[in-house]
């Protein structure tokens, strides 16, 4: 839903593997879900659903603002080497932040400081995570892993100059997102595409 939702409703910070972000609402007709702090949701994702944790609760549009203001700081002025860019275009990350002060991050970030929460697409909380969906995070960080040691493999293999540190799929497995650290920036598109014949989902990297 666009930011023009998020003006009329309580907003949450969800955070994700890896220290990953967003912010999201609940529609204010919807008096059955009520998130706390610690809950795992469902939320709306990249053309899917992810699984998430909330970090933040009952913030207002202002707050929301004021910490994205202070998330594009931190994520310019620590950005470091460590990249996750899109296969095909460069995804703007966002740094983690639970409390209102910055922190150090492992994502790199291509927004511009001066943009807002203006800017940004407030997704919907859909529902707290069901039993059985909280259960299969264990079978989830397992393909993670596994695809860790496989993209790792392919990497040594073309001897790319790039140290990937972390996957991480989509709750919905539509799409898998590769962490990685390098100097300089990287040729990976036939990577991505050896990639996306083994796993039959999108590849971010």
């Amino acid at each position: 839903m666009a930011t023009e939702k998020g003006k009329k409703n309580s907003l949450y910070m969800v955070e994700f593997k890896a220290g990953r972000t967003d912010f999201f609402y609940v529609p204010e007709n919807n008096n059955m879900i009520r998130p706390k702090v610690g809950d795992l949701v469902i939320v709306e994702a990249d053309r899917g659903k992810d699984l998430g944790k909330v970090a933040m609760n009952n913030l207002s549009y202002e707050q929301v603002t004021l910490l994205q203001s202070q998330k594009n700081i931190s994520s310019n002025t620590n950005n470091g080497n460590l990249q996750d860019t899109s296969s095909s275009i460069t995804d703007s990350e966002v740094t983690p932040i639970i409390n209102e002060s910055s922190s150090n991050t492992e994502h790199s970030s291509t927004q511009s400081p001066s943009s807002t929460f203006n800017q940004q697409y407030v997704k919907q909380i859909y529902r707290l995570a069901q039993r059985d969906e909280i259960n299969q995070l264990l079978l989830k960080k397992q393909d993670e892993q596994s695809a860790l040691a496989i993209c790792q493999q392919k990497i040594k293999q073309r001897k790319l100059r790039m140290d990937v540190v972390d996957a991480e799929y989509q709750w919905d497995r539509r799409k898998l997102t590769f962490y990685f650290i390098a100097e300089r920036r990287i040729d990976f598109r036939e990577l991505v595409r050896e990639l996306f014949k083994v796993y039959k989902t999108r590849i971010w990297m």
